[in-house]
């Protein structure tokens, strides 16, 4: 015995590698898992029919070994590309980071890689992306896609899975997953008003947003309680709620509720470089509960949406299509208000 020698699993890998200068093959794989070469094909090409134990096997060897597979040979061989698609309107919203870090790991889990594109917030781009997306893939992810509804028709009509994120599709036999935005919006514009806040500021976000037009929704109600509301169409980024600050100082507005959280932190440095205190002179709030959100000063009342469990559950979802399941699926996932240190009652007239 050679001192210090494990002769357990990774002896096990030592005697199965194979000689030095020859590629990784499928059937060295198998002998390292001891499968058949068989069932090593099955499980990387996303069969079902694999227990779950043997295929984390297979996959902790292939893992261990740093076998490849030839991807173009295994798509000839069975039809499929194991990537995924999916398009998001603008990389630069933080908000889209979660959600694409969960589906990244649970794709890849899988045996799936993901496609990742970004439309900029251009209806056109937003087409031939998903277009494209749906000609080099298997199926196609739309994160709260701008186009509309007869651009989704065009989608669906090539007949592949395809799943939308956070917004609603009744016209479309597709499958979707949504955050409910209204609710948890209303009760944080009720929270605004409750501090007793008369004089409000809304700062909308994209036009064609689903979700804007929710939160907007929500807002309004604060209408039917005597509050004087004021809105501004803004960009979804820091830099548009830095530059609507002198609009908002205009409107006499003692509280502020934003789009997301990105325009909310650049209102709150935006009204600092003016002299104007938050939340003592002026109350603000975001959405989406971003890292960010907790570590400004004052850390930003907000709307927790769940990120990291849309893209759990869409993946499920996706998976669940790629398996032919049938479309048409909707999936609720509920949002919920954070209360921190940016909203206080109104202070003194300015």
């Amino acid at each position: 015995m050679v001192p210090g020698r494990d002769l357990g699993r990774s002896g096990a890998a030592d005697a199965a590698a194979p000689d030095a200068g020859r590629p990784l093959t499928i059937r060295d794989v198998a002998r390292d898992a001891g499968v058949s070469v068989a069932t090593v094909s099955r499980v990387l090409a996303g069969s079902a029919t694999v227990s779950a134990g043997l295929a984390r096997r297979v996959r902790e060897s292939v893992r261990r070994l740093g076998y490849t597979p030839h991807t173009v040979a295994r798509s000839l061989a069975s039809g499929r590309t194991r990537l995924v698609g999916a398009l998001v309107p603008n990389l630069a919203n933080h908000y889209f980071y979660a959600l694409l870090k969960r589906l990244l790991h649970d794709a890849e889990r899988d045996g799936y890689r993901l496609m990742v594109a970004d439309s900029d917030e251009d209806l056109a781009a937003e087409r031939e992306l998903g277009l494209n997306l749906l000609a080099q893939t298997d199926g196609l992810i739309l994160c709260s896609p701008r186009v509309p509804v007869t651009v989704l028709g065009q989608l669906v009509a090539r007949d592949k899975p395809l799943l939308i994120l956070n917004r609603s599709i009744d016209a479309l036999p597709v499958s979707q997953v949504i955050v409910e935005t209204y609710p948890a919006m209303r009760r944080l514009a009720n929270h605004v008003a409750e501090l007793g806040h008369r004089r409000v500021c809304y700062l909308q976000g994209p036009a064609r947003s689903w979700q804007g037009k929710e939160r907007w929704r929500a807002v309004r109600s604060l209408a039917r309680r005597g509050v004087d509301l004021t809105s501004v169409r803004v960009e979804a980024t820091m830099a548009a709620g830095h530059e609507v600050v002198p609009q908002i100082l205009r409107s006499g507005a003692t509280a502020v509720l934003a789009y997301n959280d990105l325009v909310a932190i650049g209102v709150v440095v935006g009204l600092a470089e003016q002299g104007v205190r938050v939340p003592e002179d002026v109350s603000v709030t975001g959405y989406d509960d971003i890292p960010f959100s907790r570590y400004v000063t004052p850390p930003l009342t907000t709307v927790h949406s769940p990120q990291d469990e849309v893209g759990s559950v869409a993946w499920k979802a996706m998976a669940g299509l790629l398996q032919g399941d049938r479309p048409g699926g909707r999936t609720l996932l509920a949002a919920q208000p954070v209360i921190r240190h940016s909203t206080a009652p109104p202070g003194r007239p300015r």
